[in-house]
């Protein structure tokens, strides 16, 4: 139902774009080269609109099936954090949260030190959302986080929910944030047939807060440790 009533919007724009060129055509031939004013004040109007719109981050409904807002990745923070935004200017940029989800953390910050898989997560997400690509921003209940990060679903323009993909994939865990559960079923049974499947962190996590003891014990699992240690006393020598 979603699809059909998309297409119809499509054909019936298709519909009336031919019938204003046709109109557009008779109109020339009945008033050149008065026409040519016409045409060029009428480029010049549609040049400043289209860079109204772009520039706000807005697009007309009846091309943005989602009804939600166009955005360009400036980059990739972590696995389940982006920025987004303006490539040349620092001010017109938006920190993002994806909704629904919690990748391990891949960088150590106050909060949390470096978890196995947060490497892969956000090499993954770096990978999918490249700098310049652009996205559909969805929002849920609440906009920001206690962090002032914008909480958002992500879509590609093909249609791909890359929350939901994270999940699916196993390179996120499904979280619950109230007031933010549009998805949070959704994203749980994906997330148990991901783990089920042992596919991407399952293969090293029981749970969210559990280690497999297998991997624990595993010659990956020392490898992962001391390259942190490595790191944090890199850190502490700068």
């Amino acid at each position: 139902m979603f699809f059909s009533t998309i297409f119809l919007s499509i054909e019936g724009i298709i519909v009336a774009i031919e019938e204003g060129m046709a109109w557009f055509w008779h109109f020339i031939e009945g008033n050149f080269p008065y026409s040519l004013i016409v045409v060029a004040l009428l480029l010049v109007v549609l040049f400043f609109i289209w860079r109204i719109i772009s520039l706000s981050g807005l697009y007309l409904t009846a091309l943005n099936p989602f009804k939600g807002r166009f955005a360009r990745i400036v980059k990739v923070v972590d696995g389940d954090t982006i920025v987004i935004g303006s490539l040349t200017n620092k001010k017109r940029r938006t920190k993002v949260r994806l909704i629904g989800i919690d990748t391990p953390e891949s960088l150590r910050s106050l909060y949390q030190d470096v978890m196995p898989f947060g490497e892969e997560a956000s090499r993954y997400t770096k990978k999918r959302l490249p700098q310049g690509r652009r996205v559909i921003l969805i929002y849920d209940k609440e906009s920001k986080d206690k962090f002032e990060r914008t909480l958002a679903y992500i879509y590609l323009m093909n249609g791909e929910f890359f929350n939901e993909t994270l999940v699916k994939k196993g390179y996120a865990f499904a979280e619950r944030y109230p007031p933010n559960v549009k998805y949070s079923e959704h994203f749980s049974a994906l997330e148990a047939q991901a783990k089920s499947q042992k596919l991407g962190l399952w293969k090293l996590y029981q749970d969210k807060q559990t280690l497999k003891p297998a991997y624990k014990k595993s010659d990956a699992y020392q490898r992962f440790k001391e390259r942190q240690a490595n790191k944090k006393i890199s850190n502490k020598d700068e």
